[in-house]
């Protein structure tokens, strides 16, 4: 049993892992109450709507995030409309790393002393730590109190409400979603002899393709890969393989991890064989790998599997919209010396995820917000305000035009602006083909997996990855350590919210 904080400390004893921390907080708030209008640390919170009524004065709200270059520009942006467009609230925006886990670090050092903002980005993979945390107010409480809201949150997209609700409880206010598309050559498919407007549908038909390109164009390795885990984990959830078991995780606290599934195991060994034929060019999966994009732009590859939300990249750099300064800019990617983007002749285009079985299968990624619990109610409530003021159909728009997020909300598709950049430029219709994917394609029956140690998981899976398609070792040795130490850490949480 965990020893309980003193009240006269703001300080927790540092524990194992985030949700350690999650919980000492909430012992915490609970043991030393507070004012009428201090929140209760608990998850089961009421909805803050109305809160704001009797605020006293222009109530302030802290976000953090972690959107840099042109994301973070359109986030000051809407922030800046939102504060002129009212007076009850006044909203302040903070970077706090350009990474999940540095944001991520930050909310678990701020949560020992209940110092969480009024309203934080967290990744796609925090679902359960959200969770069973306690930190956060739902999105439920709301949707359940409110008809509006509920309206409102209705029109989510099946697959992006499936993904970030446990147990019929939407967690998560506000979205920020992205699918995986194929971008491939179509220059290098005409000179294979294939069909330029037909993109691979299975892994199985982009080996083909792969091998009529290195036929037509021996020096090009057709296929282009990261050993990022997102995108095998997606594979798996394409074929409703489970990657922990309890139902995926969605049925009570995962205690087995499913790695070196049959599968899986399959799979790996398909893509190593590859890589012997020279079909495939393997880069490491590093946080802010961008080797495998050039390698597309530099026509050494053909075909890239990667989010859509690159696609308004890709798509400007090809029509020049975005040169090589730009893209240092905005986006911190260097090209190498004498790399011009207006010089290169490219002719790209993109497709729903090739599956094992189908196209366009598999999970909702990105960013998406959180509102804490650990704030007074007026605070809380003005950072639903501010909620409601991004997830209008106008302002999601925009992240989808320039921000490259696919739409989470259905109204967002008939904004006339997304609908004039949905026909008039390249990015606008892959982001079109992005959202039909979301819309139709992927399974919200099987919208994979919710797991506590998530971020270590897929440590685990890149280094199975690395280890067999960077070190050439047994595909099924690899994935078999990746289990074990998946299934260490699944016990590890498990006790954590045991108690």
């Amino acid at each position: 049993m965990r020893q309980r904080p003193s009240c006269g400390s703001p300080h927790a004893t540092a524990r194992r892992g985030a949700i350690a921390i999650a919980a000492a907080l909430a012992v915490t708030v609970s043991a030393c109450g507070g004012s009428d209008d201090a929140a209760t640390g608990s998850a089961e919170q009421s909805c803050p709507i109305g809160a704001l009524d009797t605020a006293d004065g222009r109530v302030e709200v802290t976000i953090w995030h972690n959107y840099a270059s042109l994301s973070g520009k359109i986030l000051d942006e809407q922030i800046a409309a939102f504060n002129k467009s009212q007076k009850r609230v006044k909203v302040v925006g903070q970077f706090q790393g350009s990474t999940f886990e540095e944001l991520q670090s930050k909310v678990e050092e701020a949560a020992v002393d209940k110092e969480l903002p009024g309203l934080v980005t967290l990744e796609d993979t925090k679902t359960r730590w959200a969770a069973d945390s306690g930190l956060f107010s739902p999105a439920q409480a709301c949707i359940d109190s409110d008809p509006e809201v509920k309206a409102q949150y209705d029109d989510l997209l099946p697959i992006v409400r499936s993904s970030y609700e446990m147990d019929g409880t939407l967690y998560p206010v506000s979205f920020g979603v992205f699918t995986a598309l194929v971008y491939y050559n179509q220059t290098h498919f005409e000179a294979a002899g294939l069909d330029p407007s037909v993109a691979p549908a299975t892994i199985d038909e982009m080996e083909k393709d792969a091998r009529a390109i290195k036929a037509a164009l021996p020096d090009v390795k057709p296929i282009v890969m990261t050993t990022a885990p997102w995108v095998f984990e997606w594979w798996m959830s394409g074929i409703r393989q489970e990657l922990v078991d309890k139902g995926n995780g969605r049925d009570g606290v995962a205690t087995t991890s499913g790695l070196a599934s049959e599968p899986a195991v399959k799979l790996l060994e398909q893509l190593q064989r590859m890589k012997r034929d020279g079909l495939i060019d393997v880069v490491a999966g590093t946080p802010g790998q961008v080797d495998h994009m050039l390698a597309m732009a530099q026509q050494q590859s053909s075909i890239v599997v990667e989010s859509s939300s690159a696609a308004t990249t890709v798509a400007g750099v090809i029509e020049g919209t975005i040169d090589a300064e730009r893209l240092k800019s905005e986006l911190k990617v260097d090209l190498p010396a004498g790399f011009d983007t207006r010089q290169l002749g490219l002719k790209i285009e993109a497709g729903p995820i090739p599956g094992i079985e189908s196209s366009g299968k598999g999970q909702v990624g990105g960013a998406v917000w959180y509102l804490p619990n650990t704030n007074s109610r007026t605070v809380q409530a003005g950072a639903w305000e501010f909620v409601q003021f991004l997830n209008r159909p106008e302002n999601q728009a925009e992240w989808t035009i320039r921000g490259s997020n696919a739409p989470a909300f259905r109204a967002t598709v008939d904004e006339p602006a997304l609908q004039t950049a949905f026909t008039s430029s390249l990015g606008g219709r892959w982001q079109e083909a992005a959202y039909d994917v979301l819309e139709s394609g992927v399974d919200s029956s099987f919208p994979g997996p919710i797991i506590g140690p998530y971020t270590e998981m897929r440590t685990s899976l890149r280094k199975a990855l690395d280890s067999a398609l960077l070190d050439d070792k047994d595909a099924r040795a690899s994935l078999e350590k990746a289990d074990a130490e998946v299934n260490a850490e699944l016990e590890l949480y498990a006790q954590d919210i045991g108690g």
